[in-house]
């Protein structure tokens, strides 16, 4: 069995990190009960309430409290698909490093298309969303989109709503691509496939003459796998994490000292780990989002007080996100 070769191991951490900070936002909230909702109700609401045989949601749009409905719902959906992505990122990476590329990619695709798409949903219009995820879930899947284009537009739409560090550097269209592009080698939605798929027959994912998908792969083909899954998840990873913090600002808000922190550290292990990117998976996008996060951590850096990042003790913030005197 392959091992994962150390050349990756930046990236690995990178993408761990950030999938240590969502599940850690999660366990927060649900210890401060963040997600739990409380109305005020009349003495006869809440005799109807406990009296009720059905689900809260369905009594709460039956005694038209439609704004109390749509956070039930929200504050109910956004831990539980968290969670679930959650899961499916950790054995993602767990399976990568052993060297279980076919499982690795077989698990990313859910996250990455669908479990998105749907906090996507949820950032765009908090009220079409409740109403589709009540009548309409067919909605709430990518293949309701239209294509590609239809896609792209509902991310630079998204884009627009969220405010974090080297946020004008993401490119809809890459992300989109990255997700949803089937005609193209740059795509996890390729990869992804093969690995579901013992044969395919999309000229683009056709499987060659005399193979099996995945199944023959051999360790020299490893490092190809590894190296597009690590130069392109901590992208992806990075705008999951800047969408889930907008979505849980109302349910869940993260203190602003501590969300520093959080993008001061991420924004360090890019600095340590996009260098060691092969110049084939270089992709101006990435190189966009890095030159970005290189430019705001050295302006974050002089804020707080330090003349530049040499001046700084740059190990110490690569493990923890803070920063301290060399």
């Amino acid at each position: 069995m392959e091992v994962l070769d150390s050349k990756f191991e930046d990236s690995h951490d990178l993408c761990f990190l950030i999938h240590d900070i969502m599940v850690q936002l999660l366990h927060s909230a649900e210890k401060q009960k963040a997600f739990n909702q409380t109305f005020d109700l009349t003495d006869v609401e809440a005799k109807s309430l406990e009296s009720t045989e059905g689900h809260i949601i369905e009594w709460l749009e039956d005694n038209k409290k439609y704004k109390e409905s749509s956070l039930v719902i929200r504050s109910t959906v956004l831990p539980a698909l968290l969670s679930d992505m959650m899961h499916c990122i950790y054995e993602t990476l767990q399976a990568s490093k052993k060297g279980k590329l076919t499982i690795a990619y077989m698990l990313i695709r859910k996250p990455l298309q669908e479990s998105l798409f749907v906090l996507e949903s949820m950032a765009l219009d908090r009220k079409k969303f409740i109403e589709d995820f009540t009548n309409e879930q067919k909605k709430l899947s990518p293949s309701s989109t239209g294509g590609l284009d239809g896609h792209i537009s509902r991310i630079e739409k998204v884009l627009k709503k969220l405010d974090f560090p080297a946020v004008e550097s993401f490119d809809a269209s890459y992300i989109a691509q990255l997700r949803y592009d089937k005609s193209i080698e740059d795509s996890f939605d390729g990869v992804c496939n093969k690995a579901m798929h013992l044969f395919t027959s999309r000229k683009t994912l056709k499987t060659e003459s005399r193979n099996i998908n995945f199944i023959f792969a051999r360790g020299e083909q490893y490092p190809s796998l590894w190296a597009f899954l690590y130069s392109r998840l901590p992208y992806l990873l990075y705008y999951i994490y800047q969408l889930v913090e907008h979505i849980c600002a109302e349910l869940a808000p993260t203190h602003p000292s501590y969300l520093k922190q959080m993008n001061r550290w991420i924004a360090a292990k890019v600095l340590v780990s996009y260098p060691s990117v092969e110049e084939r998976y270089r992709h101006e996008s990435l190189d966009n989002l890095f030159a970005s996060l290189t430019s705001w951590l050295e302006s974050d850096c002089i804020a707080n007080g330090f003349s530049n990042l040499d001046a700084i003790n740059f190990e110490e913030l690569v493990e923890t996100g803070i920063y301290n005197l060399r």
